[in-house]
């Protein structure tokens, strides 16, 4: 066999330890941490490395720029999600309201309306961060209208931009402003999201799914929870405004 064969080179056993698969969720664990307390313009990757007890070289042999490492951080913050494609529009939103409600909760929120404030500063991480999380986002729901609108589950010339910005933003709306907002309120010492006993919310988990919550598949790892009244409400309330004809908007309105 030729010295530089391809075979004889992958039967040789590797050197070096292996790579430690932890070191990944800890840096960014930690990088989060430093967005929280220092913001995009004091983000340091040495405190990072300090936070995460892991060296700057295995930080940067995974992340080279330091711009790089604040980018996947904040992807961790935001919502990432994907279609759901169940191949109905109500089961698909109501699967994507909770993950979007997860983004939309303390100290996620915090951090990142402090880091998007900082963020005009710099205008490139800004368009990635857009671009890999807002827009993704934002086009899952989207694909949800389109896919339903093409199935004929709403009418045909249905603004599926509009229906997607409606939805999200009264999610965005109601978590921003409180419940207070919409006339309930919560009782001292709850936490931030929490449900107001009196308000539509508080009759928990969604008795038509199998679990009780929303599912396995309804939010990500650590992230989603049960679809609440509120949620089921928005749905009923998405999809009759993408079922009805479209609204005739008066003249200079």
């Amino acid at each position: 066999m030729a010295p530089d064969d391809p075979a004889e080179d992958c039967s040789r056993p590797r050197r070096g330890r292996p790579r430690d698969a932890t070191i990944d969720d800890r840096v960014l664990r930690a990088a989060v941490e430093e967005l929280a307390d220092q913001g995009v313009g004091g983000f340091s990757v040495n405190s990072v490395a300090a936070r995460a007890g892991v060296a700057k070289r295995g930080i940067y042999a995974r992340w080279p720029t330091r711009d790089g490492l604040v980018l996947a951080a904040l992807g961790t913050l935001a919502a990432g999600l994907v279609p759901p494609r169940t191949g109905s529009l109500r089961a698909d939103l109501l699967r994507l309201a909770p993950q979007v409600d997860a983004v939309f909760t303390e100290p996620r929120m915090s951090i990142l309306a402090r880091c998007l404030a900082e963020l005009s500063r710099y205008p490139d991480l800004y368009a990635a961060f857009r671009r890999e999380s807002v827009d993704r986002c934002a086009a899952a729901v989207q694909d949800a209208f389109h896919d339903a609108r093409l199935r004929g589950e709403t009418r045909p010339d249905l603004d599926t931009d509009l229906a997607a910005s409606a939805f999200l933003g009264v999610l965005l709306t109601r978590q921003a402003f409180g419940r207070q907002a919409f006339g309930y309120g919560n009782p001292p010492g709850s936490p931030p999201g929490s449900p107001d006993p009196g308000s539509p919310d508080s009759d928990g988990p969604d008795p038509d799914r199998p679990d009780g919550t929303g599912g396995p598949d309804a939010g990500g790892p650590d992230a989603a929870g049960p679809v609440t009244a509120f949620h089921r409400r928005l749905v009923e309330y998405s999809l009759a405004a993408a079922r009805d004809s479209a609204p005739t908007l008066p003249v200079g309105g």
